[in-house]
Order: structure tokens, then sequence, then C-alpha cells
């Protein structure tokens, strides 16, 4: 049964604090409190200072002053610091990323180094670009590779066996460059929504795309093999979800024509993220070229909501700041000062964790402790807006966010570098930009970074990172799927402190009805208070380029769109963030991926649409008729176009039998949505590789038969009549049935094939 609550009160808080957050005793009852929690955490911080000569004095002060921070919510760690601190195995970083070595060995190293890491609840990040393509030779069976989204399987169902014994859900990232030839399955790989549920998906896209898909998008994609360094180019008529390496084309025997260009390639990437919310894009140039420790090699991954780059191996401890408790009283400004103070204490607060961390596994130790890296970045920025009367989407608003962020990022590279002078810099400082280019000691390689505070701004009671806020009363599902109906915290707190918070005005915002039309709220605040979907997406991407201007790390920002958004609003999403110096970008269609986490509590209307209706056949059209070979005999399809194009299709098999009714019907759809407007592409992807059991049977023994199905012929018809190039379909491989080319499944020791009965066991 679903929980709800009509108030915002401490009960949501406290439900994640009690199942996330608190210790429990051995028969899983509570023994916290949120204070006892703050001061666990903070006695463990402040111990680290015994390292460095401080005796118990200088400790029992520092403690209470980073318990003062904690207890206030006006700075917290990320989750696993929380939750582990004084742990005998504590593990106290939420960041990882693990490399995937291009063999068996290595791949299952990581494996076992990914269930020990979120096993103590924290995320991984992996890179696929080492791991050779789907189909490539294995020297040393003899055999073909299943190709890296196969081993990506194998990291996603380790994350859900892990995930019931650890104290939050496990998340990942995977990320590929767009150069690796396997790029169109790992593209495509999310359009199905039970694929990869526990994973983020990013595709690293280099300088050199950009540029091309500025002055050639026209050009020819080239993908390399990671094994051979090999050049290939994709052809257009390769299944994108089961090609191999054997059906790419060498760089240099491939007519430009019949491939995949990179418009095409960059059209993908934003339908995937139009479509599901991903793949987001990485920009993985303007990452590397902020790498603090180019010496130790280049940086190829990120954690699971990408705000954290990291070198294999490396950890990072994020922590943030609620800058709406700093706004003055009335309003007019921050209190710098204090805010300072603050970022200096928590610099110390996050450098002291990497210390009393306790790291899964040999190679983190080294690297992270090698590092020092740490990420301080803010949360409740949207709260502060409302408070300053800003609006967030505006030049203001980006002025503000330069102003913040130079000051934070100054004030915690200067805490850094008085605890280098004070403990040492971080061991591979020589060598590192710190030694080579600012000549300056610092702790830390990086002290900034903008991370999403998902359940610590639940705790500080504040609105989420950089984010805008969602809605004023919303609706949030967490941990168990449990929803609670929910005001704004700031909300709440100004509107009884300014006594316009009546039962009235909760219910007019219940039915979303906006702040400028409820005559009770304040105008100068009501004009401020805005939600994520009524900044327009440009902004977004401003505001989080403002962050980036002065960010060590990368910036976790989600750019919000309504459900009418189109593809070219995604286009002109990623095109802007590369323009303006992001590092990374995410979008998300309202309402285009289930179980959204959080959702307004009311239902908007639906968005006007246009009624759509096909075009009237002229007299004469001009057309074509293709001959296809089907397990039922010749089937003849004939399509026609006229002024605009491709038109409409007729089919007639060339002798009895077969289902005559079927392909009729198909292709009256089709011609429906042909004179509709449809494009023709779609409904290739759509009926291409559609599987008859007759046809494919009759395939084995008759060679002239090369389609797999009626629909399967007219996608392959409307290509040829499009111009494009139409291959044989590929012969299965060893992992799908014989008869059929179905998945096969593993049951008792046999290989099943569950479409026609096919079973193989040994």
């Amino acid at each position: 049964m679903v929980t709800q609550h009509t108030r915002r009160d401490c009960s949501i808080r406290t439900e994640v604090l009690e199942r996330r957050y608190l210790w429990r005793d051995e028969s899983g009852r509570v023994i916290e409190t949120w204070d006892d929690m703050c001061r666990r955490v903070a006695r463990v911080m402040a111990a680290v200072e015994a390292l460095y000569s401080a005796g118990p004095s200088q400790v029992e002060a520092l403690a209470d002053k980073f318990y003062k921070l904690m207890a206030q919510g006006i700075f917290l760690p990320n989750s696993p610091t929380l939750m582990n601190a004084g742990r005998k195995k504590g593990m106290l970083s939420a960041c990882f990323t693990l490399p995937i070595e291009d063999s068996i060995a290595g791949i299952f190293s990581t494996v076992m180094n990914t269930a020990l890491i979120q096993k103590s609840g924290g995320g991984t990040g992996f890179s696929l670009d080492r791991l050779r393509p789907t189909g490539d030779i294995v020297r040393s069976s003899g055999g073909r590779t299943s190709g890296p989204l196969s081993f990506l399987r194998v990291l996603s169902e380790t994350t859900n066996a892990i995930q019931q014994g650890a104290f939050r859900r496990g998340a990942n990232m995977g990320m590929m460059s767009i150069g690796h030839p396997d790029t169109l399955r790992f593209i495509h790989a999310k359009r199905d929504p039970t694929a990869f549920t526990n994973f983020n998906f990013s595709v690293k896209v280099p300088d050199a795309f950009m540029q091309r898909l500025k002055e050639a998008p026209d050009a020819p994609h080239v993908v390399v093999n990671p094994r051979t360094g090999k050049r290939y180019v994709i052809p257009r008529s390769v299944n994108a979800n089961s090609y191999t390496i054997d059906n790419l084309v060498p760089e240099d025997r491939a007519p430009a024509a019949d491939c995949h260009t990179v418009k095409h390639l960059w059209d993908m990437v934003v339908g995937g993220a139009w479509a599901t919310g991903e793949p987001g894009i990485c920009f993985i140039d303007s990452i590397n070229r902020d790498n603090p420790t180019p010496q130790l090699g280049e940086i190829e991954a990120c954690n699971p909501c990408g705000e954290q780059p990291l070198l294999p191996y490396e950890a990072c401890n994020l922590g943030s700041i609620d800058v709406s408790k700093f706004v003055t009283e009335g309003g007019a400004d921050l209190d710098w000062s204090s805010l300072g103070e603050t970022v200096r204490l928590s610099v110390r607060f996050l450098d002291n964790v990497i210390d009393a961390n306790r790291y899964p596994v040999p190679e983190i130790k080294k690297v992270t402790l090698g590092n020092r890296k740490i990420g301080l970045g803010v949360m409740g920025f949207a709260d502060a807006l409302i408070m300053l009367k800003i609006t967030y989407g505006s030049e203001k608003a980006v002025q503000f966010t330069e102003k913040l962020t130079a000051f934070i990022q100054d004030h915690a590279h200067a805490a850094s570098e008085e605890l280098a002078r004070e403990k040492g810099c971080f061991p591979d400082w020589q060598g590192s930009i710190w030694d080579t280019q600012h000549h300056r000691p610092m702790r830390n390689a990086t002290c900034t970074t903008m991370a999403p505070t998902g359940t610590i701004s639940v705790l500080a009671d504040c609105s989420s990172g950089i984010e805008p806020v969602f809605g004023f009363v919303s609706k949030r599902r967490v941990l168990d799927g449990d929803e609670f109906i929910q005001l704004h915290p700031l909300v709440e707190r100004l509107g009884t402190a300014q006594s316009w918070l009546t039962d009235e005005v909760r219910g007019l915002l219940s039915e979303g009805i906006p702040p400028l039309e409820i005559r009770h709220i304040p105008k100068a605040l009501a004009e401020v208070m805005v939600t994520a979907h009524d900044v327009s997406p440009q902004w977004h991407v401003r505001i989080q380029a403002a962050f980036q201007k002065y960010t060590d790390n990368a910036v976790s920002k989600t750019v919000n769109l309504p459900v009418s958004a189109t593809a070219d609003d995604v286009d002109n999403i990623y095109r802007l963030a590369f323009e303006l110096g992001c590092k990374g970008v995410t979008v998300y269609r309202d309402g285009s991926r289930e179980n959204q986490v959080l959702t307004t509590s009311h239902e908007p209307a639906p968005p006007a649409v246009a009624i759509l209706s096909p075009r009237p056949r002229p007299k004469k059209t001009d057309g074509s008729t293709i001959r296809k070979r089907t397990g039922c005999g010749s089937l003849y399809v004939t399509i026609n176009r006229d002024e605009e194009g491709l038109f409409e299709i007729f089919t007639n098999l060339g002798k009895a039998g077969g289902c005559p009714s079927q392909s009729e019907a198909t292709a009256r759809v089709v011609s429906l949505a042909l004179r509709t407007g449809v494009p023709p592409e779609i409904l290739i992807e759509q009926l291409k590789g559609i599987r008859c059991l007759s046809t494919v049977a009759r395939k084995k023994e008759n060679k002239d038969i090369d389609v797999l199905s009626c629909p399967d012929a007219m996608a392959r018809a409307i290509e040829e009549a499009m111009g494009e190039p139409h291959e044989p379909e590929v012969t299965p491989t060893i992992n799908a049935c014989p008869d059929c080319s179905y998945p096969l499944r593993r049951e008792a020791g046999c290989s099943v094939c569950d479409n026609c009965g096919y079973s193989k066991c040994g």
C-alpha cells in the first residue's frame, strides 16, 4: 500500500534517515538519532587530525565544528560517509571508476571489485573502449567475442545481486567512445526499458567529432577496432542491435553513400535521448583538458551521475553546502564571510575523509591517496535564488552563479593550499598542473564538484544540487516505492513566516495553479517561483555552463523538457552545451521513462496536438515493383511516389498460400503512414528484422530467400526504392537458435529456444 503524506513534516526525512543512514542493532532496530549520526561522523573525521600531531583538545574542538555543520544541514558529505563512518570496514567514498581490461581475467576482476564497492554503497563508472568489438577474434580460443555489452550485462547483474544487502541501490555509469565499432549497439541498448536498469549510459564525443559535425556532417563516420587499430565505416544496412565487426567495411574500401555519416550517429544519440533520456553526452576532450594529473594518464570514465571524472581505480569524496542557509535576513545578499569559513572547514572535512576511508581494493587506495581528490559542491541553489528574488533562467542568475562558484572555488583552493603547507601536497603533485602550470602547493588534485545531492538535500530540507525546483507541490517516490505528497520546504517556511500559507493556497498549489495567479503570495516572490519546466532549455544549459566555468571537476545537471519537446530541441541543447564548455549534458523529456523518481502532484493537461491526415492520392503516380523471395513464394512489392516522396506500397504474392491478408493489411498501414508524413526510415526500422518461422525455416534450404518475412521484405524494398543498400541477413551467431535465429537461453544445462522449441543439451 502506498503511504502518502499531505504535509512536508519530519516524516519523509525520518523515513529516509531510518531506512538508509542510521545504524541498527543485530535485530534491525534503529539505535541512532540524527544528532547521534552527526556526532559519530564528526568524531571520526576529526580523529584524523591526530595523525598529523593534533592534540586531544584540538581534535575535540574540530569535532564540534564538524558536528554543527552537519546537524544544522549547512554541509553534508556524500551518503556512504554518513552511513559507514566508524564502521570497522567502513567505505566512505561515493564515486569510483574501474577499468575493464580486454581479457577474461581483467573483466571478472572488475566484476569482483564492483561487488565489493557496491556492497558498501558506492557507485561505479566504466569505460568500454578497451574491449574488442562484437565478433572479433579471440586468439586464445579461436572463437569470437560476444562484445562489450555482454560484459556490461554481467556487471548489471552483479549490481542486482548485491543491492539487497547494501544500504542503497547500486548505481553505474557505462561509457563508450562514439568511435568504438560497437557504438550503434551502445547507443540503441537502452531503447529497451528493461535493459541495464541500474546503468546510466553516456557516449564519449571528442572535439574532432563535433568539428566534423559542424563542417562535414555528411562524411562517413569512422570507427576503430581497439585491438587492431584498423579503421572501418558502418554500412547503413546493418541491424543496430545485432551487427558484428565482420559487417563493417574497411575505411578505404567503402562507398560513402552506403555508410552511416557523422550526422547519422549524432541523430541516433539525439533520438535516444529524446525517446528515453539516454544516452547522455560526455565531451571527453573537455574533461581531459582539465585533468589535473595528465602525467598519470587520461581520464576515461565518470561516476554514475557524470559529475566526477576519474582515472582508472580512482575514488572521490563529495560533499555539498546548502547555500540557501547563507542568504541574509530580508534576502539582500549572501553572508559571504560565513560562506568562506564554511568552505574552508568543509575542505578540511573532505580531506580527512580520505584518510579515514577503508578502501575496498589496494589499487583504489593507491590511486586515491596519490591524488586526494575531493569534490565540494552546493545544494539549495534554487532556494537561494528565490530568497534573493532572482529568477532561475535569467542573465542575473548566470552572473550570480559565476560569482558564487568563483568564490567557492577560490576559497576551496586556498584551503587546500593551507592544508598542503600544514600536512603536505598530494603525493602525485610533481608533474601535475599544480606543479607545472600553477606552481602552487595543493593538498588535493581537485577541490570542487557539483553533484546532484538527491537524498542529502532531503536531510538538509533544501532544493537538490543546482537544479531548479521541480514543483512546489510534488510527489516523491523514494527507496522501496513509497510516495509522499509534499510542499517544497522553502515555500512551507516562507509561507508560514510571512503568514500567506493558508489551506486555500496549499490547495491551489496542489492543483497546479502558478504562484503568480495566487493572490495571497506576494507578487515579488511569486515572480521568481519558477519550476524546472518554466525554465527554457537554453537557460538550463547556460546555468550549467556558468557553474562549470569555476568548477574543477564537472557538473551534474538535467535539462528538463516537456513531453512536447522535439528531437531538434535535444539537438540544440547538446550543441549549445558543447559551445559553452560543458563537460557533459543530460536531458529528460517528461514521461519518457518509467519509474520517474520525482513528478508533480497534479497531472498537467496534455499538450495540444495537431490532427494529421494523409495527403490525397493523385490520379497518376510513378513507381517501381521489386521482387523479394519469401518462404511462401515471390512477394512483389510495388512502391509509388508523388511529388513529395514515397507515397504508397502494394504487395502481391506470386502464388497461392502464405498470408496475403496480413501482407495487404501491413501495406495499407505503411501507405497511410507514408501519406501522413512519417519518414520512411522510421518505417524501415519498425519492419526490418521481423521474422516469420516459415520463411526462416525454408531459407536454410533455399539460398535465394534473402528476407526474414513479408514485413522484412517490404522494409528492404523501401530501402531499395530510396537508393539504400541491401545485404542478405547475417548468419545467426552461436548464441542464436540455428532454426529461427531467436536468442537461446540456458535451462538445466540445455540451450532452449522459446520461439520454435529447438533444444540442445550439453
